[in-house]
């Protein structure tokens, strides 16, 4: 077989399993919506109960 027959057919190759796992992916879906259980970037979102613990955490750290 030609090199130019064999690239063809890595190529043809290639291309079919790239086609495969594109079409596997589903990139137009709906990226989830964050959780509301976590703590925001806002400080005043935390719980007192929660900001003790983190500062009593930082203090036995310290």
């Amino acid at each position: 077989m030609s090199k130019f027959a064999k690239a063809l057919l890595v190529s043809a190759a290639a291309t079919g399993a790239a086609a495969l796992l594109l079409n596997q992916l589903d990139l137009k879906a709906a990226r989830p919506a964050p959780d509301p259980g976590l703590p925001g970037p806002n400080p005043d979102d935390i719980a007192q109960e929660d900001v003790e613990m983190m500062l009593n955490e930082l203090a036995s750290q310290l």
